[in-house]
């Protein structure tokens, strides 16, 4: 298939729910994506931070094949050895207690909405179901995540919402404060907010919200759906502040490119799922599972999360470095693998379709906002090629086509 049938057909057969970019990928390996063409691009999006370790590790599919041989699916009435040990690694890394798997991020937060009111009205009973959120989150597309999450432009069209969710400003103690109120349960916090901009917490902010956590009993539930396991350099985003959550969401890269989400918690909210309160069919899947174990032991055995915290504190700087002396960069912001490049009167879909042209994939979120999700196995070359890219665009040059085979 080529490119030009492809959206042909995609007119034909789709909703125009996605503004695609023109290219059709036909396979991957390593930290490259491939063209029908066998043309190769640079992948700094990761799908959209998936791809943790790269494209077809020899360890996931390795994983995946043996597994799809032995056992694709069962149900949550049984046990499987794969979501037992994924189970018992997740919680012996996050600190947390318990597990509840779903087959993404959204649904994992769905889950953690639910678990947070439940916990609340078992503790408190009625009346406690409001839950705090923030400006410029990303919870999900799913209408109570769509309700928790803070940016409009994802909920437009979609009144009316669910009720029961408050809206803060992220990194602002006070306004926090003022939104609690004797019906709030829990407060739901990305410690990095990805699709908002990569903007991270302040460190007292965080401590804060522990604070608060503790001085008004109520939950506090971390999404760590795209910043978690690794992506800021850390296992968990939440190391970098000494702050633990009652509730942790993650998804993206937890299945090794497969869908499959986890929500986690601890204490009092451990006990708040019963039998029959919440379900999945797909959950836990032997597949999803087995390749999740085989991503967790590429990340262990190749020391992935320390590469990851050691290459993204060298981007930065040379980013950092680049901005001081290129008036088209308004702010370089990140953590670790996850950043994002604020460019001044350039648009974000231009830089795109450049670094395109150019073989390499980057992302653009808002109108001037472009973000690289790279794989942790990414190269200090690969990155000079991306930063010598940006520096081209902001001084006018066109693309050079093509990606090389």
């Amino acid at each position: 298939m080529k490119l030009k049938e492809a959206q042909a057909l995609e007119k034909k057969h789709f909703f125009a729910n996605y503004a695609r970019v023109p290219l059709l990928v036909e396979r991957g390996r390593g930290n490259y994506l491939y063209d029908e063409n066998g043309r190769k691009y640079l992948d700094l999006v990761t799908g959209l931070a998936v791809n943790s370790i790269g494209h077809a590790h020899p360890k996931v599919v390795k994983a995946v094949r043996e597994q799809c041989g032995r056992l694709a699916h069962v149900s949550n009435f049984y046990y499987t050895e794969p979501m037992i040990r994924l189970a018992g690694r997740l919680t012996r890394l996050s600190g947390m207690e318990k597990v509840f798997f779903a087959n993404s991020g959204a649904e994992a937060n769905e889950a953690a909405i639910k678990l947070a009111r439940k916990h609340s009205r078992e503790k408190y009973g009625a009346g406690r179901h409001e839950i705090i959120c923030f400006e410029r989150s990303f919870h999900g597309r799913t209408i109570a995540t769509l309700s928790a999450t803070g940016t409009r432009t994802y909920r437009k069209g979609f009144s009316p919402l669910a009720a029961g969710f408050r809206h803060a400003a992220f990194n602002d103690l006070a306004s926090v404060e003022k939104n609690l109120t004797k019906k709030t349960c829990a407060i739901m916090v990305e410690p990095v907010q990805g699709e908002g901009g990569v903007y991270a917490a302040e460190s007292e902010f965080m401590k804060g919200l522990d604070a608060l956590r503790l001085e008004r009993g109520v939950l506090l539930v971390f999404d760590e759906v795209q910043c978690g396991l690794g992506r800021t350099g850390r296992w968990f985003a939440f190391e970098h502040y000494g702050v633990a959550p009652d509730v942790l969401t993650l998804a993206k890269s937890l299945g090794g490119g497969l869908p499959l989400g986890a929500m986690l918690a601890r204490g009092g909210a451990g006990g708040a799922f019963t039998p029959g309160a919440h379900a999945s069919t797909f959950g836990a899947n032997p597949v999803a599972c087995a390749a999740a174990n085989a991503f967790l032991d590429v990340l262990k055995e190749e020391r992935l999360v320390e590469r990851a915290r050691r290459t993204g504190a060298g981007v930065m700087k040379k980013l950092e470095t680049l901005g001081a002396r290129t008036p088209g960069i308004a702010e370089v912001r990140g953590l670790g693998l996850m950043i994002a490049v604020e460019l001044k009167k350039r648009s974000a879909k231009d830089a795109a379709a450049f670094f395109l042209e150019n073989g390499v994939l980057v992302n653009a979120i808002r109108e001037n906002i472009i973000r690289i999700l790279p794989p942790f196995t990414v190269e200090e070359g690969e990155l000079d090629r991306f930063l010598s890219l940006l520096e081209d665009f902001l001084k006018g040059a066109k693309g050079r086509g093509g990606g090389g085979k």
